[in-house]
């Protein structure tokens, strides 16, 4: 009987050690944490946002991420829904065809997947460290903090560097690096944003639906609708959460950017002009009490004495130009400087491991025959939306399937 190894209990883990199970393989996964899937429990706030109804390469980013459509055409998101109602866990679908388990739970996902790995006799080794693999006749030597083992084959899913107390580390790059794989640097993507304007931090809490932009030499290259957080350090929320990979990337090659504020994305210039000489239409009215019928509390104060307007004047003291500004900072409030966060906040790690070095039909490398990569270790990072889970699923099942006596 054939031997498989996993390192890494985490989605695409889970999954290939299902399916090389049901190949007859005798399976072993190894697990750092002291359970398996801590990610999969965190994931779409503790929902589990399992996958998306939308997927196309177009979500994915990477060095080559046309790659995934050869790894959906060989295990697709309908493949997905298929397994998992199989084992007894249909989907609901929401907003941007995002998919749930229709518990709406996460711990519903780990408990039915673990119950099918105890089904199929898959060995779960909790809390083992893998120090080292290496090659010796055809074997993979397995070297932990425990012991030393043999396997025909070596399934590697260990995730990426985010999310260290969720198993998040270096382990899987490193082996990858001892095999000779070329190994991308890896920055993190989907996180929160901090920005060194300490009047910012004072919105603290205010959230806001707005559109963001991202400029680098005064060019758009990428922008976000939705929901803004305002924090302590800067911004977070969904609308931040979508380009943050961009901005990351900008400042990681030394590319300045800067994030621009459409306050009210749904009304052009004149239109909010329209609704601005409206509420001045009292001239005793302080300016900053003027605009809280449009805007929450704290966000006129800011704006206002960030174009240098004193909050306190009443609106008849407001001239053309300063009304010009008023609107123009509505509309393009500019964010300069924006500095990376630690990878430890990031949800998922961008780079990683070169996909033209994997073959996507079987997730094999081509460098050593029988060692296999998959999910958020390679070199493919999602965007929010199920995109990266999805992913994981996928490279998991092709690895275990690959897996034959």
């Amino acid at each position: 009987m054939k031997k498989v190894a996993i390192i890494g209990g985490g989605a695409s883990g889970i999954l290939a050690g299902i399916y090389a199970a049901e190949n007859d393989c005798k399976v072993t996964i190894y697990e750092k944490l002291n359970k398996l899937g801590k990610k999969i429990l965190i994931s779409g706030n503790g929902r589990c946002n399992i996958s998306n109804s939308n997927i196309s390469s177009k979500n994915y980013n990477g060095h080559n991420p046309k790659i995934v459509n050869n790894i959906f055409s060989k295990f697709s998101p309908e493949n997905t829904r298929n397994f998992f109602l199989s084992i007894g866990i249909p989907f609901k679908e929401e907003k941007n065809g995002k998919l749930f388990p229709s518990s709406l739970q996460s711990s519903t996902i780990t408990r039915i997947l673990q119950y099918k790995l105890e089904q199929n006799n898959v060995q779960i080794r909790l809390e083992v460290d893998v120090k080292k693999i290496y090659k010796n006749e055809n074997k993979f030597i397995i070297k932990t903090d425990k012991d030393e083992k043999k396997f025909d084959s070596v399934i590697i899913a260990t995730g990426g560097r985010s999310f260290p107390k969720l198993g998040g580390n270096k382990t899987g790059y490193e082996i990858a690096k001892s095999f000779n794989h070329k190994v991308y640097h890896q920055f993190p993507a989907i996180l929160p944003i901090s920005i060194p304007m300490k009047s910012l931090h004072k919105l603290q809490g205010i959230k806001w639906d707005c559109k963001l932009f991202i400029l680098h030499k005064n060019k758009i290259i990428d922008s976000s609708n939705g929901e803004l957080l305002f924090t302590a350090y800067g911004i977070s929320g969904p609308a931040t959460l979508d380009i943050s990979r961009t901005v990351n990337q900008h400042i990681i090659e030394n590319k300045e950017v800067e994030i621009v504020i459409d306050f009210f994305p749904n009304l052009d210039e004149s239109q909010l002009k329209n609704i601005l000489e409206n509420l001045w239409i009292d001239k005793n009215k302080k300016i900053e009490f003027s605009l809280i019928g449009i805007l929450k509390d704290k966000i006129p104060n800011f704006l206002l004495k960030s174009i240098n307007i004193d909050p306190n004047s009443t609106v008849a003291s407001l001239n053309s130009k300063q009304k010009k500004d008023i609107l123009y900072i509505l509309k393009n409030l500019s964010l300069k400087n924006p500095q990376i966060r630690d990878i430890n906040d990031a949800v998922v790690t961008s780079g990683g491991i070169d996909v033209n070095e994997i073959n996507p039909k079987t997730m094999e490398s081509k460098l050593v025959k029988d060692l296999y990569f998959t999910g958020e270790i390679l070199d493919i990072d999602g965007i929010s939306g199920g995109y990266n889970l999805q992913f994981a699923w996928s490279c998991g099942a092709i690895a275990g399937m690959a897996q034959h006596n």
